[in-house]
């Protein structure tokens, strides 16, 4: 809102601009301005939009934020370009690139105890959309998220709950210099990354496949086991 109130302030003040060059660039550089805000707007409203048309939705905005920038580069090309507009564009791009997470939903490990991650079975059939998930034999703490997706079928978990998630996170696992566990974190995907071994497995990102399974269930759940993470008992 902060950005909309600057453009709509400049689109006023232009008005007031004299008959010159510089009054004349800020006038014809206000539609562009608009332009990225409505596409700022229009993305970060992309949950609303059926999952099949967003991609289409992408790609248009991603074509508009372009061309706006195009313009506006050419028309301040030799002048410093006001700060609302360099704002303005990359907010507009900062908002596509978190559209790719539109609609994210996640399977959470409520408990009690914790909860030794099952094979998943036809969810993983043709990768669609954006999915991350704990590998099979995974040791999931009370509370933590072993699956999230977007633009993909639901995943499922027997006593798992499955809820929306604002963005998409990581799980960490620390353990010591000799390799004994520590705790764990869970942190947004995107922020800085704290020292740990990730627990979710990206597999696909916009449809691409980004990551596979590849830790046999029975050996990962040994190791971790060795390791000390708490989890249910071999006999449990």
């Amino acid at each position: 809102m902060v950005l909309l109130a600057q453009a709509t302030q400049l689109a006023a003040a232009s008005q007031a601009w004299p008959d010159d060059r510089p009054g004349d660039r800020i006038r014809a550089s206000v539609p562009d301005l608009v332009q990225l805000h409505a596409v700022r707007i229009a993305m970060e409203q992309l949950a609303r939009v059926p999952a099949p048309q967003r991609p289409y939705a992408r790609d248009q905005a991603e074509w508009l934020v372009r061309s706006a920038a195009e313009r506006l580069r050419e028309r301040w090309s030799g002048e410093p370009m006001p700060e609302a507009m360099l704002e303005a564009m990359a907010a507009a791009r900062a908002a596509i690139a978190a559209s790719l997470y539109a609609g994210l939903r996640c399977l959470r490990w409520p408990g009690p105890g914790s909860l030794v991650v099952p094979r998943w079975f036809d969810e993983l059939d043709g990768l669609v959309g954006s999915m991350a998930i704990m590998e099979p034999g995974t040791i999931a703490l009370q509370g933590e998220v072993i699956a999230w997706w977007c633009d993909h079928p639901p995943l499922h978990c027997p006593g798992c709950v499955e809820e929306s998630l604002a963005e998409p996170v990581q799980v960490y696992r620390r353990f010591d210099a000799s390799g004994r566990y520590e705790g764990s974190d869970t942190v947004p995907l995107h922020a800085e990354l704290p020292a740990g071994m990730p627990m979710l497995v990206p597999l696909c990102v916009a449809g691409e496949r980004v990551g596979s399974l590849s830790r046999d269930p029975a050996a990962w759940l040994a190791l971790q086991r060795r390791a000390g993470v708490p989890g249910p008992s071999a006999s449990g």
